[in-house]
């Protein structure tokens, strides 16, 4: 068998979803393989193409989205939407062909120093330089892709090694199930620290929770609803938090930072921040205005060197969004109906807030301008 079967055989038996990408001579064992196993590929007319259309279907799905590219231009193209994926989390498997190494660096057609540049762009880059190890080099692939924070792993692939041969054993083409979707593994925060912040939590009569990109990552909406309902605890989005809690719940209260409506309002009155799966970054913080350094910070993140970058927390909790969440509502369990009945006042400000809010936007969400106003287009 070849590497390029081997690489689509691996995928299939990944159950991988609609794979994007523009063929060349170095993958195309792997283009011929794809076509006798039936397999979902698209041919796309840029490689960039492929790579963002890889990452929305990760996005939507959790699970790795595929794309790949040709030696020198078509991998260097794939390099936006990685950055995008390695920036937002989102588990994406590349491959990228590569020269044959019986001829590198003499010239070939398109080539270029592309693990060079491509290795800033992704979680991980693998270099195959055995076609036997196909296997498990994908096997690592998706364990990259889909643990920790989840993000871009690139394989750089050889011409040699995709056109190689070898004669591989069944059991070669085996795949750990719980790395086809993220978050493959879920860590949770240490129980000490879990009390450190639930003792913040019990004593605030502000509190707010923030939540990022992470809600998403971790698949944590009905940890996070939970939570929030049974403390009566309103909730702040970034933009690639959103949805994260529907935007009609009584306790979301919208957008943070530079899109704020209500939320920047409440987070400066807050005596306890709950952040979630969130990098607190230039958008977020309005280039690092907010919050105030005297406000109380608990910070939940599953990448342990993202809390403290931009605000320092006055606990930090190192685990998956939802597995924290789970663990903060039932610390706080017993004393939940006190909570609430202590913050009904603060949480019967926000109808009242969002439609102050609602009434100073009306002029441009009903706007009749033309060419048509933004706001209401987005409306």
């Amino acid at each position: 068998m070849n590497g390029g079967r081997a690489l689509a055989e691996m995928l299939r038996l990944a159950g991988v979803g609609p794979m994007f990408g523009m063929g060349g001579f170095q993958l195309l064992p792997f283009y011929d393989a794809l076509a006798e196993l039936g397999m979902r590929h698209f041919l796309i007319n840029d490689e960039r193409c492929g790579a963002f259309a890889a990452e929305a279907y990760a996005r939507v799905t959790n699970r790795p989205g595929v794309c790949d590219g040709t030696l020198g231009p078509g991998a260097t193209n794939l390099v936006t939407g990685l950055i995008e994926g390695l920036n937002a989390g989102t588990p994406m498997i590349a491959l990228a062909g590569d020269t044959n190494r019986a001829h590198s660096w003499k010239n070939m057609t398109q080539e270029c120093r592309q693990a060079e540049i491509l290795r800033p762009a992704v979680k991980e880059l693998i270099r195959v330089e055995l076609t036997s190890r196909v296997p498990e080099l994908l096997r690592r692939a998706f364990a990259v892709a889909t643990s920790g924070r989840p993000g871009p792993v690139l394989l750089d692939v050889p011409e040699d090694v995709c056109h190689g041969e070898h004669d591989f054993a069944a059991e070669d083409f085996a795949i750990d199930p719980t790395t086809l979707s993220a978050p493959a593994r879920r860590i949770r925060p240490d129980r000490a620290d879990i009390a450190r912040a639930t003792a913040l939590l019990a004593r605030a009569n502000r509190p707010l929770i923030l939540i990022g990109g992470g809600i998403h990552l971790s698949a944590g909406y009905e940890a996070l609803l939970a939570f929030a309902e049974a403390q009566s605890i309103p909730v702040a989005h970034t933009m690639s938090g959103k949805g994260g809690i529907a935007c009609t719940h009584r306790l979301s209260v919208g957008l943070f930072g530079r899109y704020s409506r209500i939320a920047n309002e409440l987070i400066e009155a807050s005596d306890c921040l709950l952040v979630v799966g969130c990098k607190l970054g230039e958008i977020a913080t309005k280039r690092y205005a907010l919050p105030a350094a005297s406000i109380p910070l608990i910070h939940l993140d599953i990448l342990a060197e993202e809390i403290g970058r931009c605000r320092p927390a006055t606990v930090a909790l190192w685990g998956d969004a939802r597995a924290g969440l789970d663990d903060l509502g039932e610390a706080l369990a017993d004393d939940a109906r006190q909570a609430r009945a202590a913050r009904a006042d603060y949480i019967g400000e926000i109808p009242a807030r969002m439609g102050a809010w609602r009434q100073e936007a009306a002029p441009r969400l009903d706007s009749n301008e033309q060419p048509i106003h933004m706001a209401r287009l987005c409306r």
